[in-house]
């Protein structure tokens, strides 16, 4: 099937106020003070602390770094909160500027302190501390992606109505950068050395019963294929382009924002293998003018790829 870029013109069924805006915030003011609290201050931090902190073991610097990243970020987050809804409240609270903010704040608070509460009684093992941590990251996001469908305006009909008016060009695109963000994904990971992220994801495997694999297993596809594509592109492309104010210093910012909280344990040498698929994503958000329908779906699909050939690996190994 041939795309032209006439055809990808992907919003022309949607009513002008269902489409997505690129400038509702002002770049130079708002645009700056966004970007600064999401990523310019936390990634500064991040790049010190892992040059400054060394623990015994791999484990323990990585454990360190982000024992001290984490409450960095969300000092940041509160902060850039509380200035933009200071200049205007209303805007603020009423677009999907917020989102990035409540993906920052709301997993900290779940799999952070309620989690501690919860091991704390059930017991601190590795194995429930995998558990208990996959299912609290996956209700967080739950919990976000339902509010931000629920208070950013024409978010919900925006995607229904692309799905309903443009479902073959939504397949067509959504499977096109489905195979080319794995693609790129599959070649940068020789590149780079197994990185924290995809280590925490696999470490269950190495040590528990086929029962709890399997449990696992259906987890692991709950959060990685179904809702955090999701609430990633609500977060990572539609709000941070939302309050960056500017679409191509948008895609340089959003890149690296992906990129960071997937290196937050303190592997940064690793940043590149994220950011590429993010910078991918990003310019497919700007393509299909800020249609997050298309690359939740691409993101999906991606995902979906990797962990099928992950579990058929692991299943090969063991």
């Amino acid at each position: 099937m041939e795309l032209s870029f006439k055809k990808l013109n992907l919003q022309d069924q949607l009513p002008p106020e269902a489409k997505f805006k690129f400038n509702v915030f002002n770049l130079l003011i708002d645009g700056i003070i966004f970007a600064t609290s999401i990523l310019f201050v936390p990634l500064i931090v991040l790049i010190i602390l892992k040059f400054t902190i060394h623990g015994n073991t791999a484990e323990d610097t990585a454990n360190y770094i982000n024992l001290v990243f984490v409450p960095v970020q969300i000092i940041c987050s509160a902060v850039g909160c509380l200035i933009l809804y200071k200049r205007d409240n209303q805007l603020f609270i009423r677009t999907n500027a917020i989102g990035i903010y409540a993906f920052i704040v709301v997993p900290f608070l779940f799999v952070i302190i309620l989690g501690s509460l919860i091991l704390a009684v059930a017991g601190n093992s590795n194995v429930t501390s995998q558990l208990v941590s996959i299912i609290l990251q996956t209700i967080a996001e739950i919990i976000i992606g339902v509010i931000l469908f629920i208070k950013v305006p024409f978010l919900k009909e925006r995607i229904i109505l692309t799905l309903k008016n443009e479902w073959k060009k939504v397949l067509s695109v959504a499977f096109i950068m489905s195979i080319v963000l794995f693609a790129v994904s599959f070649g940068l990971s020789f590149l780079a050395k197994e990185t924290s992220n995809q280590s925490a994801l696999e470490d269950l495997y190495n040590s528990s019963s086929v029962a709890l694999k399997v449990i696992y297993s259906i987890l692991l596809f709950i959060f990685s294929v179904i809702v955090a594509p999701m609430v990633e592109e609500l977060a990572f492309r539609d709000s941070i382009f939302t309050g960056v104010g500017n679409k191509w210093f948008a895609l340089i910012v959003s890149s690296l924002a992906f990129a960071m909280v997937h290196v937050s344990m303190g592997d940064v040498e690793n940043i590149y293998v994220y950011f590429i698929p993010g910078l991918i994503l990003s310019a497919t958000f700007i393509f299909t003018e800020g249609n997050v329908t298309y690359t939740w779906l691409a993101h999906l699909g991606s995902n979906f790829i990797t962990f099928i050939l992950m579990i058929v690996r692991i299943s090969g190994v063991n």
